[in-house]
């Protein structure tokens, strides 16, 4: 649609009113949930690669990350096209509800397939042949959460947050379990996949009995469903493969040992991205809802205000690990990974570039633009296999991190490009202003606190960027009321 041909619909202030009422009970809800998440999930990976250490931890890995790029592809593929298509067809949330659950679980069981070959090649045995197989099963148990689209689609996400929060606490309480009873590392795997089928259970249950979704025969649906998703399947395989491939090619290149120390942080990317999905998701529904109903304004307003608050905070957990490397490392995983301090940084840098990433792609796929997605990803996948493949024996570890880095940078320059020709709409570097300087003060404040502890330096760097932060707001909002009377 091009932006020419746009104009605002009637009642755009009070239309803004409750988009923004929307977003905020929403962002809570998912807030909550992946804040939540991320302390559960964080301490269960914490603990668990204290317990094994780098060397189990690494064979660990060489399970675990194969099974989690296929489920991160698979969600990649087909959860937030749904979630488009039943925000345009409320009524017929069960014939989406039915098309996107037969998706998923084909694309589980071509996951399942490739997953066998993969273990074939390895040659597991023992110990590690067992949990193998037992992981196998969070394929299928994770093809089942599809309910998960139709609380996001009528912005009910505070079930999402109930529901999500119990799965992660019994997950959690699990693992400790098994530590304190020195499970063995089947019994890891058979707890993860248990708490994605007590997941699944408790979102066809809600999807069923509260939202009294009645499946219907998808038909036409899944066909477009189908056609839809491919782009995003392809760009979340490769994806995928980005946020997992080099920790793979590094136990290929350097064994268990490296592959642990560098996996453990290297995994940090991934995990970060439930923080900027608590603003993308209400946003996503509003986005497509903006655009299809001819309101640039709003549009423009709801992808520019999503840049602005994921940047804003992403800024301090960047500035806390870039200045004291050191530090982080040994208070989230032990002075046994210490080794990988000096590369955290790029680590970092990456997450920041990521997060923006997924802003711009969620506002292209608001749009229709996720066909897009195949040639830019494979331009970065490309890129990311040459270059790791030349980097990762003459450099290790280092190496692999920069490459990632620069591969995060490319995707969001590319997707960038498209949005903006599409739309007409860009992004304002100035617009982030506040944050940057807030951001540069914190990083002098965490410098000159390097002495104390991490927590301490860090806690006293946030409490400053978030001070100036507000007083940048205050400045602002009184500077646009004189504005406004003169």
């Amino acid at each position: 649609m091009p932006t020419g041909e746009m104009t605002e619909a009637p009642g755009a202030v009070s239309r803004e009113k409750s988009d923004t009422s929307l977003i905020w009970r929403n962002a809570a809800a998912i807030g909550i949930a992946r804040v939540g998440s991320v302390v559960l999930d964080g301490l269960a990976y914490i603990v668990t690669a204290r317990y094994f250490g780098p060397a189990a931890y690494g064979n660990y890995l060489s399970i675990l990350v194969f099974l989690n790029l296929i489920d991160v592809a698979a969600d990649m593929t087909i959860m937030d096209v749904t979630v488009r298509e039943m925000s345009k067809e409320p009524e017929q949330a069960g014939s989406w509800l039915a098309a996107g659950t037969v998706v998923r679980l084909a694309i589980a069981g071509i996951g399942l397939v490739a997953f066998i070959v993969y273990i074939r090649l390895s040659g597991y045995s023992g110990e590690l042949l067992q949990a193998a197989w037992i992981g196998a099963l969070m394929l299928p148990a994770g093809a089942l959460r599809m309910p998960l689209a139709v609380f996001r689609a009528r912005l009910r996400m505070h079930y999402e947050l109930a529901i999500v929060l119990i799965t992660r606490l019994v997950n959690v309480l699990l693992v400790l379990w098994l530590i304190y009873s020195h499970g063995a590392m089947h019994h890891f795997f058979a707890v993860t996949a248990g708490s994605r089928i007590l997941l699944a259970v408790l979102c066809w249950g809600a999807a069923i009995g509260l939202f009294r979704v009645q499946l219907a025969r998808p038909g036409q649906r899944l066909r477009t469903l189908v056609r839809e998703s491919i782009p995003m399947g392809v760009s979340g395989l490769f994806v995928a493969v980005q946020f997992r491939g080099d920790i793979l090619m590094v136990a290929n290149m350097g064994g268990a040992t490296i592959a642990g120390l560098y996996g453990a942080i290297a995994q940090l990317p991934e995990y970060s991205l439930y923080l900027p999905v608590i603003i993308s998701t209400p946003m996503l529904p509003l986005l497509t809802t903006s655009y299809g109903e001819s309101a640039p304004v709003r549009f423009e307003s709801l992808y520019r205000n999503m840049f602005k608050s994921v940047v804003t905070m992403v800024i301090p957990f960047a500035v806390a690990a870039i200045v004291l490397p050191q530090g982080a490392i040994t208070f989230v995983f032990g002075t046994a990974y210490i080794a990988v301090a000096p590369i955290l940084p790029l680590i970092v840098l990456s997450i920041v570039a990521i997060w923006v990433s997924h802003v711009i792609s969620i506002t292209a796929v608001a749009v229709g633009l996720q066909a897009n997605f195949i040639w830019t990803q494979s331009v970065c996948l490309t890129s990311y296999l040459l270059l790791n493949w030349l980097a990762i024996p003459r450099w290790g570890i280092a190496g692999a991190a920069a490459i990632r880095l620069i591969t995060t940078v490319l995707a969001p320059a590319l997707i960038y490009i498209i949005v903006k020709r599409r739309t007409g709409f860009s992004l304002k570097i100035v617009e982030i202003r506040g944050s940057l300087i807030a951001g540069a003060s914190m990083a002098i404040i965490v410098l000159l606190g390097s002495s104390l502890p991490f927590v301490v330096a860090a806690t006293m760097g946030s409490i400053a960027y978030v001070a100036l932060l507000l007083a940048d707001r205050k400045h602002y909002t009184a500077f646009r009321k004189r504005t406004q009377c003169s």
